[in-house]
């Protein structure tokens, strides 16, 4: 049998040993100066029994049960196996891989008895980090607190949502951005989270009510208020002037020049605050809930637009580093989650409903009764 070392293997340092990721499982093993000769003898394929000779020598029994062991762990691989990562995962990585397997199966205490004590111990370690973010020294722009109606049938609106990538050159009025940013990014009403503290509840679904999305607002075209970045502060609902010489050229640097990500009126840049995601839930599986929740504010985002009537674009193309550098942010505290853009739509994007469902509405369909 020829054997070699799994390869690629992920490995870190913990304290005082250099740990090895064990495949498939979300456990670690811990290496001696034995285990790495080894496993330095395995870089090509080689015959197990001559391995053991040569790295046991007097003890070649004990080579032979370790090669075992890491057969069965899958650390070492056979020339039959070849021991590659699954076929989708060759192409995103081991690391992606590892993090998919660490992300798996938290227990969320759900009518467990040891929920409160979980809970205290959590809200023991200190107050849970601050639920709005503020620029204080920053000139405000007060946005309208009321909202503009939207009176659109939910049907329509959902057979419109599309993502627009041309818009018109015309401006975006300051109560159209007002509506969009209250409803998607500014709390509706607060609950008693118990010993957890208040939490919002916003149009958008977060993770346990931590809503650890913030939202950065590029204006370029919206009357009322002066082209630059901004922060959207959802607690005053205003605008925090951060830098007025941002501009289109700006935002097309972060984003591969994808059009549709500055030309409309405003571009909104989120970010997610870790901590208030980290400081109650502790399990690697809450890496993913940032991921759902950037998605439920873009479609919130997405269909506000649409029952305004304008067009909104979403991508994640951009480069985090230099969005995060553009804000100001630390990327290890805050970091750079998705673009969402809006303007008035061009005039080859308008939508119309499809055909089929015109005529599905305005006749019955044959062998179906249709009730009034």
């Amino acid at each position: 049998m020829h054997i070699r070392r799994r390869d690629p293997l992920l490995c870190r340092w913990d304290t005082d040993a250099l740990m090895i990721a064990l495949p498939g499982q979300r456990r670690w093993l811990r290496t001696n100066p034995d285990l790495l000769r080894l496993l330095q003898c395995l870089d090509e394929y080689a015959d197990a029994e001559e391995v053991a000779t040569q790295v046991g020598g007097d003890d070649a029994d004990r080579a032979r049960t370790a090669i075992k062991q890491l057969l069965d762990v899958g650390i070492l691989v056979t020339d039959e196996d070849g021991g590659q990562l699954p076929a989708v995962w060759r192409h995103w990585g081991v690391i992606a891989h590892r993090m998919q397997i660490e992300a798996r199966d938290a227990n969320y205490l759900v009518d467990s008895p040891r929920r409160d004590a979980v809970a205290a111990q959590i809200t023991a370690d200190g107050d849970p980090p601050a639920m709005f973010k503020r620029y204080p020294n920053a000139p405000v722009v007060h946005l309208p607190r009321r909202m503009l109606p939207m009176r659109a049938p939910v049907e329509d609106v959902f057979a419109a949502r599309r993502t627009h990538h041309t818009f018109a050159a015309t401006p975006v009025g300051v109560d159209e951005l007002a509506t969009v940013l209250a409803l998607t990014f500014a709390p509706q009403q607060f609950l008693d989270g118990g010993a957890f503290g208040p939490q919002q509840a916003r149009v958008a679904a977060s993770a346990g009510g931590r809503h650890e999305v913030e939202c950065y607002v590029a204006v370029f075209d919206v009357t009322g208020v002066p082209p630059g970045l901004y922060h959207y502060a959802p607690e005053v609902h205003g605008l925090e002037l951060l830098d007025a010489t941002v501009d289109r050229g700006r935002i097309a640097a972060l984003v591969y020049a994808q059009e549709p990500s500055y030309q409309g009126a405003f571009t909104c840049l989120t970010t997610t605050v870790a901590a208030r995601l980290s400081w109650k839930y502790r399990h690697p599986r809450a890496y993913r809930l940032w991921m759902y929740d950037a998605g439920h504010y873009g479609q919130t985002f997405a269909l506000v637009c649409t029952a305004l009537g304008l067009a909104p674009f979403q991508t994640v193309a951009f480069h985090d580093s230099r969005v995060e550098a553009l804000l100001g942010v630390d990327a290890d505290a805050e970091f750079a989650t998705y673009l969402l853009a809006a303007g008035n739509p061009g005039p080859a994007e308008h939508m119309h409903p499809p055909p089929a469902l015109i005529s599905s509405a305005a006749h019955p369909v044959p062998g179906q009764e249709m009730i009034r």
